[in-house]
C-alpha cells in the first residue's frame, strides 16, 4: 500500500447558481521516500490538489467526492481536530513565498519552538535545541543568531531554508513543496531544491513537489503527474516522460523549455491558454490547443490509459507521437 493514495478526487466552488468544478477525478500515489512531481501551467489545478490533500480548500470550496488515503487514513473524513494532528505534524507544507508563510512579529526561533509546541510534549530547552539543529542542518549559517533573528531579517533565500528548516521539525512523513523556489532568485533557486532533494533523501521524507518547471522535475522527481484544466493528462517515470512523453500537452511543455532550442531562436510555445472553470470544453479539455485534435477530441473525454510505463489521457496517443517523431527526424 502507497503512504499516500488520492482516488478519484473531486473538488468544486459554488458560484451563484453554478457550480465549478477545479479537480475532476484526479487519482494518483506516493510512496514512502518517493519524489513526486505535479506539473502544469497556471490554472491546471496543481496547488488546489495539493490543498485538498490537508483540507486547506478555502471555503465555499469543498471536496465534493473522491478520497485521500494517508498511512491507512482517509483524511477527508476526518474532523478539524483530527487533522490538526496531520497537518503540520505528518505531513508538512511548504508554500511559494516564505515572507507569506513567517509571521513578520515572531522571531524565526518563537514560531520554530510554537510549532514543536503544538505538536510535541517537550521543554522549552529542548525546542530550542531541536530548533537550532534543524536551522544547521538547512545550512543557515550562525544558527544559534538566526534563531533570534526576525523573517525581514533574513535574505529571501535563507527564509526559504527558515521555512524548510520548520517544515522538517517535526519529522513528517511527506512534504508538499508548491513552488518553493518561485520567489526567489534564479541564483538562489538551485541551492534550495538540491537541498531539498538532500534532506529527503537523508530523512526518507516522501516529497510532493507541485511546479511549472519541467526542467527542475527532471532533476528532483522519480515520477511525473502532469496535470491541464483540473484533470490528470499523463503520469509516470520521470525520465520516462522526459524522454519520449506521449501526450501533446506534455510534449509541448518540454518543447517550450529554453535548453530544446536553439541559442537565439524563438522559443516554441503551445498555442491559445488553459480554460477557466466557468469555459472547460466539452470533450478533451486540451483539444482546442491540440495541432492533432479529430471530431472525437471535441466529443468525447479520453480516459487515462496504460502505454508502456506512461498513463496517457489522449485518444490518439500512439498516432501522435509516431507523427512528432517522425517531424523532430525531419528538422534534424
Amino acid at each position: 500500500m502507497a503512504l499516500l493514495e488520492v482516488r478519484d478526487l473531486e473538488v468544486e466552488f459554488p458560484l451563484g447558481r453554478r457550480t465549478l468544478q477545479a479537480i475532476h477525478g484526479v487519482s494518483f500515489d506516493l510512496d514512502k521516500g518517493e519524489r513526486l512531481g505535479i506539473v502544469g501551467e497556471s490554472g491546471a489545478g496543481k496547488s488546489v490538489a495539493a490543498f485538498s490533500i490537508l483540507k486547506l480548500i478555502a471555503k465555499p470550496g469543498r471536496i465534493s467526492a473522491g478520497q485521500v488515503i494517508f498511512d491507512g487514513d482517509d483524511l477527508a473524513g476526518l474532523s478539524a481536530s483530527e487533522m490538526r494532528s496531520v497537518r503540520g505534524n505528518r505531513i508538512s507544507m511548504i508554500f511559494q513565498d516564505p515572507m507569506m508563510t513567517l509571521n513578520p512579529v515572531l522571531s524565526i526561533g518563537t514560531q520554530m519552538v510554537e510549532c514543536l509546541h503544538a505538536h510535541r510534549n517537550i521543554s522549552g530547552a529542548e525546542a530550542k535545541r531541536i530548533a537550532i539543529d534543524k536551522l544547521r542542518e538547512v545550512k543557515i549559517p550562525s544558527p544559534e543568531e538566526r534563531f533570534e533573528n526576525y523573517p525581514h531579517q533574513l535574505s529571501g533565500g535563507m527564509r526559504q531554508r527558515a521555512v524548510i528548516a520548520i517544515a522538517l521539525l517535526t519529522d513528517p512523513a511527506i512534504i508538499i513543496a508548491d513552488e518553493p523556489t518561485t520567489a526567489l532568485d534564479v541564483t538562489i533557486q538551485a541551492e534550495i531544491m538540491m537541498l531539498m532533494l538532500d534532506l529527503c533523501r537523508n530523512h526518507g521524507v516522501a516529497l510532493m513537489l507541485i511546479t511549472h518547471d519541467l526542467a527542475v522535475v527532471s532533476q528532483v522527481t522519480q515520477r511525473i503527474v502532469v496535470m491541464y484544466a483540473g484533470r490528470v493528462v499523463e503520469q509516470g517515470p520521470t525520465q520516462d516522460i522526459i524522454a519520449d512523453a506521449r501526450h501533446p500537452y506534455t510534449r509541448g511543455l518540454i518543447k517550450a523549455l529554453p535548453q530544446q532550442n536553439q541559442a537565439g531562436a524563438r522559443l516554441n510555445q503551445i498555442r491559445g491558454s488553459m480554460p477557466t472553470l466557468d469555459a472547460i470544453p466539452v470533450g478533451c479539455t486540451f483539444s482546442p490547443r491540440c495541432d492533432f485534435a479529430d471530431n472525437l477530441c471535441f466529443e468525447d473525454e479520453p480516459k487515462l490509459r496504460d502505454i508502456d510505463n506512461h498513463r496517457v489521457a489522449c485518444h490518439f496517443a500512439e498516432k501522435i507521437v509516431d507523427q512528432l517523431k517522425a517531424g523532430d527526424a525531419d528538422e534534424q
